[in-house]
């Protein structure tokens, strides 16, 4: 078991898995926000000198719970089924953890911030609460004669990290090491049940084994060629004891005893091939050429003249 802790194959797996699980939980974790911006002008004097205590109290007032049933009743999508059925306090737990009012420095600007796992709920969040806010002031302040308030921009919606990098990576860190663990673990158990030889087949053939094999038959030759009975011609064959763990290759050999059926060759009749014949070349008469005499030639002239020739 401790020899997993040796292996370089171990801390490598338990990088990747702690880097697997560490993005695991960024994406879990993983929220959407919405913001809107709204400005309050106040048109009175008096207003004007208890802006201080005017923003506090629109942003006290879209915290509480009023507001958020009012936000609900007003948008059917900003309803949550699962909260509905809490009890009020964790409803306003509830509603004070998903949107966020601050001021911008010392100006009369304010951003509702609105987070849900979904983007468009978080920006129906942020949108409805502006709306409502703008719909119930009226009964709070004279709209007409002390403030006024205006959309400067949104909804805008942007994904984030809620949680803490830290506290991820530290939670990753075991559970890395577990997945690690476990992985090596199994691959130790199936190494060990591979078995570390391969067993050798009896038709397994090479040429070290042919030769020896070669060599004890010429070596064995002149034993087997003494125990011929010269009475009926029979051979005796001579076994050689096998030696532990040697396996006997057969090897034949040119040279064997005919046997008696077969034909002499003085008893086979011999066919001879017919020779061709070679054409006849044509005999070339020569004509028989001798030098006339006079006498020859008087007798011609005599025939010549007669007209006999």
């Amino acid at each position: 078991m401790l020899e997993i802790f040796k292996l370089k194959k171990f801390y490598i797996i338990f990088i990747f898995a702690t880097a697997f699980v560490f993005l695991v939980l960024i994406n879990l974790n993983r929220t959407y926000k919405s913001q809107t911006d709204i400005l309050v002008i106040f048109k009175s004097e008096k207003s004007a000198q208890n802006a201080n205590i005017i923003l506090e109290n629109i942003t006290v007032l879209t915290k509480s719970l009023s507001f958020y049933d009012r936000v609900v009743q007003d948008e059917e999508d900003a309803q949550n089924e699962v909260m509905s059925e809490l009890p009020d306090y964790k409803r306003k737990d509830y509603w004070n953890e998903i949107v966020e009012i601050r001021r911008v420095g010392n100006s009369s600007v304010l951003e509702f911030i609105a987070k849900d796992n979904d983007s468009y709920t978080a920006e129906v969040l942020s949108t409805q609460t502006v709306k409502t806010l703008l719909s119930i002031i009226g009964a709070y302040y004279d709209i007409k004669n002390d403030i006024d308030i205006r959309i400067i921009d949104g909804p805008v919606t942007k994904d984030y990290f809620s949680g803490s990098y830290s506290y991820s990576l530290l939670k990753s860190l075991p559970i890395g090491f577990v997945l690690a663990f476990v992985l090596n673990y199994f691959l130790f158990l199936f190494g060990q049940s591979q078995p570390k030889e391969k067993i050798k087949t009896n038709l397994a053939w090479s040429y070290r084994d042919t030769q020896k094999n070669t060599e004890v038959k010429q070596n064995d030759t002149p034993a087997r060629n003494a125990s011929h009975s010269d009475a009926g011609g029979e051979i005796k064959k001579v076994k050689k004891p096998l030696v532990a763990g040697e396996e006997y290759i057969p090897i034949f050999s040119k040279k064997a005893v005919a046997p008696d059926n077969l034909p002499i060759a003085e008893d086979i009749p011999v066919f001879e091939q017919p020779q061709k014949e070679e054409p006849k070349k044509e005999e070339v008469k020569t004509p028989l050429i001798h030098e006339a005499t006079a006498e020859e030639v008087k007798e011609r002239l005599n025939r010549l003249l007669n007209g006999k020739l």
